[in-house]
């Protein structure tokens, strides 16, 4: 796959997702159509409880209709009901769909690392490439789960309660409407501003992870002082969770000042307008109650934006990775060793690591290893060691030259088949419960488990 331009924002993370989760769209559409017709039968609410309080009012001056009232109140139960119906159907969908998804997601990203060439860890910590199978995945399943049908009920909430308050009274409507615009233009201000932040979270946590994998798995060896990388890293999550946390966490306050202001104005309007005569009590209570499903919408999808932005760099950071740069094809390979004698030459190799390839590592090598010899590569570190292992292994491709097994070049033979003729033991001492032999054949075929590989290789500091 070719590796697609890093981009930024909720905008451009949409479309790869719709792509990836084409086979289940149908499903989310359906719940996010449930999840609009749950706001959909709130939203008819508070009109009913208004229709009881004018029918309580005017019952006051002589007999109360409770039939009528009762009436109400059934109709007010079932829409109710169907909207908490709606609720669970919707929820339980998404939770099912997305955690198919992350599972699916896991799965990927496993076979991936598979895929993807050596030169890529050497640019990449290990510590960030699992930050994005667990970190990242598990954010955006969440914001998937619960921000994405958040957005929706409440943007329909927000626009049923807009046309029943202009039903309703149109004076109140429109100082309503006047107090929350404040709210809302200072929300898309926050937003606009905040995002960067959490994609520099996700991204400073990734690079915690990884500085943290690595001092650990190499405490044995490392005996210089971390403290200070470890502080630079830390701080640069602590300021980048700080501004991401502090913006976000502004709307929610912001906007309940919004809907408290719009609720006094409400009712000081509302009760001139009942004193003339203009409206009914009822409409007073309705549009209270208008209000809080009004404003809180707002404050519904602030906070679901602000999560779906934290998904949405975590969708960046994962999609980066699986349509990172793969190894080549190398189905139409077909030579293979049947019968290993073990005789290794390297002929005239010359080889530059990818990452800087004007800077040639091993310019004219030749060596032969014999089969049943014994060898033993040594040296200061930075001599080669490990650069030789690796291209005998085919973890990297040689510039020119030849590496030859019983005659045969490994750059004929698919990568696995050469793994296959090798048993490698890394200076890092990660063993399994069992004897020496259970560990050596751990990775092969059953039918090949009494047979130690044709070559041995011990790599040590």
């Amino acid at each position: 796959m070719k590796r697609t331009n890093k981009a930024n924002g909720i905008r451009s993370a949409v479309p790869r997702l719709t792509d990836y989760m084409r086979s289940s769209m149908g499903v989310i559409i359906l719940a996010l159509i449930l999840a609009a017709l749950s706001a959909v039968m709130t939203i008819l609410g508070p009109n009913q409880i208004g229709r009881i309080a004018t029918l309580m009012s005017d019952g006051l001056t002589g007999n109360i209709d409770l039939a009528a009232i009762a009436k109400v109140g059934i109709f007010l139960a079932v829409i109710y009901v169907l909207s908490a119906v709606f609720s669970f159907i919707q929820h339980y969908t998404m939770s099912v769909v997305t955690l198919k998804m992350s599972y699916r997601m896991r799965g990927e990203l496993s076979a991936k690392i598979n895929r993807v060439p050596q030169k890529y860890f050497g640019t990449t910590s290990q510590g960030d490439i699992l930050s994005r199978i667990t970190n990242d995945v598990s954010t955006l399943q969440q914001g998937l789960t619960n921000s994405l049908p958040t957005i929706i009920s409440a943007a329909t909430q927000f626009v049923g309660c807009l046309l029943m308050m202009f039903v309703t009274e149109w004076r109140l409507a429109l100082v309503s409407i006047g107090v929350t615009i404040l709210g809302m233009l200072l929300t898309v201000l926050i937003l606009s501003r905040s995002q960067r932040y959490f994609a520099a979270r996700q991204k400073s946590l990734g690079a915690l992870n990884g500085y943290v994998e690595e001092m650990y798995s190499g405490h044995e060896v490392v005996r210089r002082k971390i403290g200070a990388q470890f502080d630079m890293l830390n701080a640069a999550v602590y300021d980048a969770n700080w501004r991401s946390q502090f913006l976000s966490g502004m709307m929610q306050p912001l906007m309940n000042i919004v809907g408290n202001i719009a609720y006094v104005a409400v009712c000081v309007l509302g009760s001139i307008l009942a004193m003339n005569g203009t409206i009914e009590f009822g409409v007073i209570v309705s549009f209270i109650l208008y209000v809080r499903l009004f404003t809180s919408p707002l404050t519904q999808m602030a906070q679901g934006m602000t999560n779906m932005q934290t998904a949405s760099a975590s969708a960046h950071r994962i999609f980066d990775f699986l349509e990172s740069e793969e190894m080549p094809d190398e189905s139409e390979k077909t030579a293979k060793l049947t019968d290993v004698r073990g005789r290794v030459c390297f002929d005239h190799v010359r080889f530059s690591y990818p990452s800087d390839p004007g800077k040639i590592i091993i310019r004219d090598f030749s060596a032969e290893v014999l089969p049943g010899q014994k060898v033993a590569i040594v040296g200061p570190t930075g001599a080669g060691k490990t650069t030789m292992v690796n291209l005998l292994m085919r973890f990297f491709e040689i510039n020119s030259g030849s590496i030859t097994i019983d005659g045969v070049p490994i750059s004929e033979m698919r990568r696995e088949d050469v793994h296959g003729l090798f048993s490698m033991v890394l200076q890092d001492t990660w063993l399994f419960e069992g004897t020496v032999r259970e560990n050596l054949v751990y990775n092969m075929p059953a039918t090949n488990y009494g047979v130690i590989p044709a070559g041995f290789i011990m790599m040590s500091q």
